[in-house]
């Protein structure tokens, strides 16, 4: 068997093998690319329902209902079924009716006779002092996203430091992710 010749120099070519990727590197680039990779998939996981079921997203604020949601997660929300009182124990986005324009998501504690619902952060001590009314449910949550919405959180709540330690970590699994496997290869 005869090896074609180089067209510059007239010698024999001779393939050369590929070199092995460094440990590390692989290592780095799985991980990276995973974790970025599990992201994405939880991004749209979140934001499927909003777009096939008509649901609502939105992205916990406070630490009011710890430990079952925390700052940064997102939840989603069916809208809230009009024949049917949310059940005690449910988890509900309404109108905050001590603060107009405002939202709150709280877990039912109680329905009232006349269908007015009190409700009851999972870290408050005591139930909120003021009814919910149906007309001012927004939906029922039915899916938790932990983390996801944790950049939003941080430019929301303009915590500056946090969340510029968030976007350069971000920064970094991209480049980590964007590592060639193989080192530069030595030419003589």
């Amino acid at each position: 068997m005869t090896f074609p010749r180089d067209p510059d120099g007239g010698e024999l070519y001779q393939p050369t093998a590929k070199p092995t990727p460094h440990p590390i590197r692989v290592v780095t680039s799985v991980a990276s690319r995973t974790v970025l990779g599990s992201m994405v998939g939880l991004l749209v996981w979140a934001h499927l329902p909003v777009v096939a079921l008509g649901w609502k997203a939105g992205v916990v604020q406070s630490g009011s209902m710890r430990p079952a949601l925390t700052p940064g997660d997102v939840v989603l929300y069916q809208p809230p079924p009009r024949d049917r009182t949310p059940a005690v124990g449910q988890i509900v986005l309404a109108q905050d009716p001590t603060r107009p324009g405002h939202l709150l998501t709280h877990r039912v504690h109680q329905v009232l006779p006349n269908k007015d619902l009190i409700t009851k952060g999972d870290a408050n001590s005591s139930p909120d002092s003021t009814p919910l009314r149906p007309a001012g449910l927004q939906g029922v949550a039915r899916l938790h996203v932990p983390w996801i919405g944790l950049p939003v959180q941080l430019w929301r709540a303009r915590e500056l430091v946090p969340g510029a330690i968030v976007l350069l970590g971000l920064t970094l699994l991209l480049a980590l992710a964007a590592l060639p496997l193989h080192g530069r290869s030595q030419r003589a």
